[in-house]
């Protein structure tokens, strides 16, 4: 009997299938749309629903630009009336207005095996919502800035509140300002507290942001958007009896709601162009300055650390770099810069360290100048300076003769060359006089006589065009150096490059030496000498910018592993060596045209 009993029931199922496909696809299909309301406010939100009959295809979504939308699922249901099977769909949104206006939605469209069915429009008017009610309802958001004056770059503080004194089941912030015209820097966490506002206890969710305004003039700041869901009491069916309205008995339901902040104005002001330094570096805020020395006593071609402290609250990230004034006899390397962020009286601060390597230039009591950093405060009204102190160090002249060739003239630009000096011969003497010529005299063959007769000035020409190369070739040291230019240059490349696994600094100094040693014989002026901005003079009119910024780069690069504070890696140091090859046989070519 249980067996026949099931047998029934599947064949009961599949005829009822049969009949609801059947039916489903004779039947007309139709749609329609309605709301829950057609008038609402910002704050609010619209239940929409979407009735399909005749078919499971779910409809096609019309332009709703002006809202954003949730799906809140669907239902169905499924009659037979007068044997006739009919099945009805309906689906349910919610809707959550972006802006005021009048807004009409719709039509909804279904096509269905070449059926088409449609809904007719909806008209929703949405409006701003009411500010004054607002501190009186139960959940409610603000936004605020303690400064709606500010001066150009001062920080202001942008306050999102979210307010409630009912329970909420979840709330998320779905539409925050993008602050155009502002850096935005955050304050940290969202606070929770407790606030009594028109004698009321709300829970307070607070959300703060530091903003520095970096346009003069009127800015708006565009309205916060949360969505929340908030669980309110569902009345009983027992009666009206209070006693079961209680949440014990689980009689609450959750409503989606949407809060706005209204939109904010902030008027910024230029700062004052009187007593304004000459130095500032639109530095707004409050800050002090501290700097010290790793050393005060040092030999001329080592290097130094100057260690910059600046610490305060304002836009103090966005200082990359702080002028050392005039250090004619330094040479100076950068180190990046470290921002250590901290909060200070509910504003945005922090300390910046700048660290900078000093290479001394000349021996004796050099000194370095007292750092000022201009910055213009706000709440004086006024541009003031931070200052930190000043050294003295002590350069001693540097044991190593090729040290001291290194930095003595790196102040000296192509305009004032230093003459050249002999430092050494080679095995074979250069003649630098005429006086070394020995007297000769000519015996020619009897047979020569008739020639020399017949071609006296070919051959007075030819002796002294030779005798005047020979006299050039030997007595000039600069067509001598000239010529063993890249010679001198293969061997000292050949340095570098058994030096580019070392540990220390014979790497970058044999590098550096190729490049200012083949400068500097190409030109017949001292190439140990030479500095970045003398590129600029002696070879800016021989080679193309391109190379000119090629010389430049991997000068730099020998220069700040040697001084600097970075050292690079084994590939990196492996391709500027291929950059510099290749330099000095562009750089060659180009010097002989």
């Amino acid at each position: 009997m249980k067996a026949v009993r099931r047998l029934a029931l599947v064949c009961f199922c599949l005829s009822s299938l049969v009949l609801f496909v059947s039916a489903g696809s004779a039947a007309e299909i139709s749609i329609s749309a309605s709301v829950d309301k057609n008038q609402a406010s910002l704050d609010d939100y619209i239940v929409l629903k979407v009735t399909v009959e005749g078919t499971r295809e779910e409809p096609m979504m019309p332009d709703l630009s002006a809202f954003k939308f949730q799906s809140r699922g669907s239902s169905s249901q499924i009659s037979i009336i007068n044997g006739r099977m009919s099945s009805r769909l309906e689906y349910s949104y919610i809707l959550y207005p972006q802006k005021a206006g009048s807004f009409t939605i719709g039509p909804f469209m279904l096509d269905v095996d070449g059926k088409q069915a449609q809904s007719s429009p909806l008209t929703i008017t949405i409006t701003q919502a009411d500010p004054q009610a607002r501190q009186s309802d139960e959940v409610f958001v603000t936004a605020s800035v303690n400064n709606e004056n500010p001066y150009l770059n001062e920080q202001i503080i942008y306050t999102l509140q979210f307010c409630r004194r009912v329970k909420i089941a979840s709330a998320s912030l779905t539409e925050q300002p993008s602050f155009d015209g502002f850096l935005v820097e955050s304050l940290g966490k969202e606070r929770e507290y407790q606030k009594v506002i028109n004698g009321q206890q709300y829970a307070v969710t607070e959300i703060r942001q530091a903003l520095f305004p970096i346009k003069t003039g009127v800015i708006e700041i565009p309205p916060s958007t949360l969505q929340a869901a908030v669980v309110s009491q569902k009345r009983s069916r027992r009666g009206g009896d209070p006693f079961f309205d209680d949440s014990f008995f689980g009689f609450t339901q959750t409503v989606p709601k949407t809060f706005r902040t209204n939109p904010l104005t902030v008027t910024v002001k230029p700062l004052p162009a009187e007593g304004r330094p000459a130095d500032f570096k639109k530095l707004v805020g409050d800050f002090t300055v501290a700097a010290q020395l790793n050393k005060t006593r040092l030999q001329a071609g080592e290097s130094l650390t100057l260690t910059l402290s600046i610490s305060g609250s304002g836009n103090l990230k966005n200082l990359q770099n702080i002028d050392l004034g005039q250090l004619q006899n330094f040479k100076v390397y950068d180190d990046k810069p470290v921002f250590e962020p901290s909060l200070a009286n509910g504003k945005i601060g922090g300390k910046l360290v700048m660290k900078k390597a000093l290479v001394p230039l000349v021996d004796g009591e050099l000194t370095v100048p007292a750092i000022r950093l201009p910055y213009f405060d706000p709440a004086a009204g006024s541009y003031k300076t931070a200052t930190g102190p000043s050294f003295v160090v002590q350069v001693s002249p540097a044991a190593d003769k090729e040290k001291i060739d290194l930095v003595q003239s790196a102040a000296q630009t192509a305009s004032h060359k230093q003459a050249v000096q002999l430092l050494g011969r080679d095995i074979l003497p250069i003649h630098t006089t005429h006086e070394a010529l020995s007297a000769e005299r000519l015996f020619p063959a009897p047979g020569l006589v008739l020639l020399l007769a017949l071609a006296p000035g070919a051959c007075f020409f030819a002796v002294f065009f030779v005798k005047r190369a020979r006299d050039r070739s030997s007595g000039d040291p600069g067509i001598a150096r000239l010529k063993s230019a890249y010679k001198n240059f293969t061997k000292n490349f050949a340095d570098a490059k058994k030096a580019l696994d070392g540990p220390d600094d014979r790497f970058y100094q044999a590098g550096s030496k190729a490049l200012k040693d083949f400068i500097g014989d190409r030109l017949n002026i001292t190439g140990q000498a030479l500095t970045v901005k003398d590129l600029d003079v002696i070879l800016g009119g021989s080679v193309t910018a391109e190379m000119l910024d090629e010389l430049k780069g991997i000068m730099d690069f020998f220069d700040s592993g040697q001084f600097g504070f970075r050292k690079y890696s084994t590939d990196e140091r492996q391709a500027v060596l291929g950059r510099l090859q290749k330099a000095v046989l562009h750089l060659n070519r180009s010097l002989r045209k």
